[in-house]
């Protein structure tokens, strides 16, 4: 078979296709050098030329969607690259009715856009460029911190116009995404049992889910992941969207399990907290592979970002392994 772009790769395992080898992506936070847009597309794309993925996760930092509404946060070094939350901007429920429409074009939201902007250009098209999305309660959750459902359920009225106001917010990104030729990972951090009902979770990550991604571009490729334990795994695998991403290594379901409940391609295979900080070449290879066996449609990736510590060596080896895969299957599992 003749070597695939990227694209070309991802497009073809995302529909159950044939492929040349099979696709694999892993991303990381830059914190402390992603608060400029020069800063954040330097980092994309110095990544991505060090490794050579089949796309690139867009990551801004994961506060970008609440600093805009007044949240303050700092640069305090840690191994998942994010920054700490020092004030959060909605602490009664009123205050979920006074959060104002934003300008996407404009301070963080516009910055992270530029960076955007810069990013997809360098790669170019032959690369996907997914940005990062949170779905419209993720960005809630990060605005109320651990009140917001007790807010939601004291005063239901505030609580709906303020996510209300965050959706709209939200279709903009999503709109500055397409406009800029990026295609989208849609964060979703509250399916679980654990913070959700299933009720709860069909209407307030369902609905908005439905309506931002709905009316996209038909070549445009939606990655979905479901963050956390105990997760409506069917419910969010019925999404209209191309694959799943979820913790499968340390939450479940594993990737074989989830093979045999749904049909949808997946992203992932690789506990990045201990495969890519631990152990050596051998073990990451072994892994990839072995994940390889268990699913088909599969692009490789973890459940979530990498450590900020990840051994170079280790996310190369990742790499490398899927290059490798079709020798192994070719003679068996024998790796030539």
């Amino acid at each position: 078979m003749n070597q695939m772009t990227h694209r070309e790769r991802i497009v073809a395992t995302l529909a159950g296709g044939e492929v040349d080898r099979p696709a694999i992506s892993l991303w990381r936070h830059f914190g402390g050098i992603d608060m400029t847009s020069e800063g954040l597309a330097d980092a994309m794309i110095g990544f991505q030329a060090a490794f050579d993925f089949d796309f690139v996760k867009f990551m801004p930092t994961g506060t970008y969607t609440i600093i805009d509404w007044g949240a303050e946060t700092a640069w305090e070094p840690n191994d998942t690259g994010i920054r700490t939350v020092k004030r959060l901007p909605v602490r009664a429920p009123e205050d979920w009715a006074r959060l104002t429409d934003l300008d996407t074009s404009a301070d963080v939201l516009g910055m992270v856009n530029d960076a955007l902007s810069a990013t997809v250009r360098a790669i170019g098209r032959d690369t996907p460029v997914l940005q990062t999305i949170f779905s419209p309660l993720s960005t809630a959750r990060k605005l109320g911190g651990s009140a917001t459902l007790a807010h939601m359920r004291q005063d239901p009225e505030a609580f709906a116009i303020g996510l209300a106001t965050i959706e709209r917010v939200t279709a903009r990104l999503v709109s500055d995404a397409i406009e800029r030729g990026a295609d989208i990972f849609y964060a979703v951090q509250s399916g679980s049992a654990d913070i959700l009902s299933q009720k709860e979770f069909e209407t307030l990550e369902r609905g908005p889910a439905d309506r931002l991604l709905g009316s996209l571009p038909t070549d445009s490729i939606v990655v979905v992941h479901s963050h956390g334990d105990h997760l409506w795994f069917d419910e969010v695998a019925a999404w209209d969207v191309d694959a799943v991403n979820w913790h499968d290594r340390s939450s479940g379901p594993p990737m074989d399990v989830a093979r045999q409940r749904t049909a949808k391609a997946f992203v992932g295979g690789i506990d990045a907290w201990t495969d890519l900080r631990g152990g050596t070449t051998a073990d990451v290879t072994d892994r990839v592979h072995e994940a390889l066996d268990r699913a088909t449609g599969l692009v490789i990736g973890p459940g979530c970002v990498i450590p900020t510590d990840a051994a170079v060596h280790l996310v190369m080896a990742a790499r490398k392994a899927v290059e490798s895969w079709p020798a192994r299957r070719a003679t068996g599992g024998e790796t030539a």
